[in-house]
């Protein structure tokens, strides 16, 4: 099972047990801060990557009995933070409020994986995992855990609620952003977005995708005269989204501090917000889901799943209704497939999608309905998706790094051509270091502490190679995991041309950046980035790889195509249809 998949059946299904939380309690010391609060660093180790991690923690007390806890989303902490009280010092705040009202809570302050992180991908594995591992470790009232964060952190928290609707009690987003729109300047945008990011911006950004709210509380904060000027943020970005969400019926609060920019935060409004974060609780078992995604990997809302889209690339969204006499009223847009269920306290129901019904289902198990793709008629079946797209393997190429990813050079070509793809390799790494992936803070590039492994196709063992993401660099003729996988993907380079499926791409340079399931492992990814001379794929050295579609196929500076694999991966281009 993939890293997300475990996380979600371990925070759905997890009850808490005073006996197991005594036994791995940890016995790191406590230290004190600045402000006489207890606090240290606590470490877990990542699925991901079997390496341990750190984040920050503050605690009322740690007695047996379930608390609230309250995440602090604020990049800025590198991997190598310390007990030096950096981690600490908003959180400590958030214990300080507590305390003085007489309440317990716990707060902790993930990383994100560096400074410039926007808890996206590699971000937020890492906070995923900080969550569950404090709550493996302490008393944890799972329905109480609530978000906030500034900026940088005040989109992380948008973007987590509108990407995990059902994880959390309540979110405080202060001078945050959450639609890519709102960075035009006269030239365009404040960052380069070429047409093939545009659908991964739209995919991140919770402005498009409010139906997510529905079942989360927010107060949203912004300061009057904050723009989108050096590290500022557009206060248009928090108006915005409380009017979408209003208008929705949604539970939003808004303040605005008027005469302040960027920086409008006071220990007055913040402990107003940590008490409110307090006061949340998570709903269970809503009658009523609205629910919005761009992509597989975050497809789901408490009793209600997207299996597979009608086209990738694009929105699918979901409307499911108990109605007053028990029936269960679905509305689907670009939805191929779906599962609903279970739902406590529904033996059975009638259910109907668009205009055709099924009756008397068992609503306590898990029940997956498929269009057929002839016909257009609705089957109640269980899925057999295998070798189609899916959760967790269904593209884009950004969706390699929720795992660990190793890139591949070649060792098989010319010298020349062993030096290109070496080169290719090393860039890659770089780049994604520097630029976060490509994920821009509205323009400012922000650096994370993700350390791409890079190895030679000579130097990974048959386990490594079947049990990671891998980003081969070169092609059959020169690198040799490709070749041995040559007649397993649906790509051939010839002498001056590059096939991908049915479509068959010429140029002096050309060259192809793809996504597409593993060979060897069903669970992992395999990516290509090569061309047929020995340095085409050295002209796509700017990708921001976390922004790439399913594939781009390019002619040194003219861009062939790009688009999405439909559920058989088979290539679609955007212009298709």
């Amino acid at each position: 099972m993939r890293s997300l998949c475990v996380l979600s059946a371990l925070m759905a299904g997890s009850t808490w047990n005073s006996d197991a939380i005594a036994q791995r309690k940890p016995q790191r010391p406590w230290v004190t801060d600045s402000t006489g609060n207890q606090a240290k660093l606590e470490f877990y180790q990542s699925d991901m990557d079997g390496k341990r991690r750190p984040y920050g923690i503050c605690v009322t007390d740690e007695s047996d009995r379930p608390k609230p806890l309250i995440v602090h989303l604020q990049p800025g902490l590198s991997e190598t933070i310390d007990n030096s009280g950096r981690a600490f010092r908003q959180i400590a705040k958030v214990i300080d409020i507590a305390r003085r009202d007489g309440l317990e809570c716990i707060a902790i302050r993930p990383t994100g994986r560096g400074p410039g992180s926007l808890f996206q991908n590699y971000g937020e594995v890492d906070a995923l995992e900080a969550i569950e591992d404090v709550c493996s470790k302490y008393a944890i009232d799972r329905n109480r855990i609530t978000l906030f964060g500034h900026s940088m952190g005040g989109a992380a928290v948008f973007y987590m609620v509108s990407h995990y609707p059902d994880r959390f009690a309540g979110a405080v987003p202060m001078a945050g952003y959450c639609d890519y729109r709102l960075w035009r300047k006269p030239d365009g945008y404040t960052f380069h977005m070429p047409p093939w990011e545009e659908p991964s911006w739209q995919a991140r950004s919770a402005a498009l995708l409010v139906d997510n709210f529905q079942h989360t509380p927010m107060w949203i904060m912004h300061g009057a005269w904050d723009r989108g000027v050096g590290g500022g943020v557009s206060v248009e970005h928090s108006r915005q989204m409380h009017k979408r969400l209003t208008e929705n019926r949604f539970r939003s609060r808004y303040t605005e501090v008027p005469q302040k920019g960027h920086s409008f935060l006071d220990d007055q409004l913040l402990a107003s917000a940590i008490r409110w974060l307090l006061d949340q609780k998570k709903q269970s078992n809503p009658d009523h889901l609205r629910f919005s995604t761009w992509s597989l990997r975050h497809n789901n809302s408490y009793w209600m799943e997207i299996d597979q889209f009608e086209r990738y690339g694009q929105r699918a969204s979901v409307d499911a209704r108990i109605t007053d006499s028990g029936a269960l009223l679905v509305k689907i847009a670009n939805v191929r497939a779906l599962s609903l269920g279970p739902i406590a306290g529904k033996p059975q129901a009638d259910v109907q999608i668009e205009e055709q019904s099924f009756a008397d289902v068992d609503m306590q198990q898990r029940q997956s309905f498929e269009r057929a793709d002839e016909s257009g008629i609705w089957n109640l079946k269980q899925p057999t998706h295998g070798g189609q797209k899916r959760h967790s393997c269904s593209g884009p190429i950004g969706d390699l790094f929720f795992e660990d990813v190793i890139l591949v050079s070649g060792s098989t070509g010319t010298e020349e051509e062993n030096y290109f793809t070496r080169m290719t390799a090393y860039n890659t790494r770089s780049l994604f270091r520097r630029t976060n992936g490509g994920l821009h803070r509205g323009g400012i590039p922000g650096e994370n502490s993700v350390m791409l492994r890079y190895a030679l196709d000579t130097e990974l063992s048959d386990e490594e190679i079947r049990g990671h993401n891998l980003l081969l660099c070169g092609t059959p003729a020169t690198n040799r995991i490709l070749n041995r996988f040559e007649n397993r993907l649906p790509l051939r380079f010839g002498s001056e041309s590059v096939k991908l499926g049915d479509r068959t791409y010429r140029g002096d340079r050309v060259a192809v950046f793809a996504v597409f399931p593993h060979p060897e492992n069903a669970e992992r990814y395999v990516a290509v980035h090569g061309g047929v001379s020995e340095d085409a794929a050295t002209f796509g050295s700017h990708l921001n790889v976390l922004l790439l579609p399913d594939y781009l196929v390019y002619d040194g500076p003219k861009v062939l195509d790009w688009g999405f694999f439909d559920n058989h991966w088979r290539p679609v281009s955007h212009d298709d249809g």
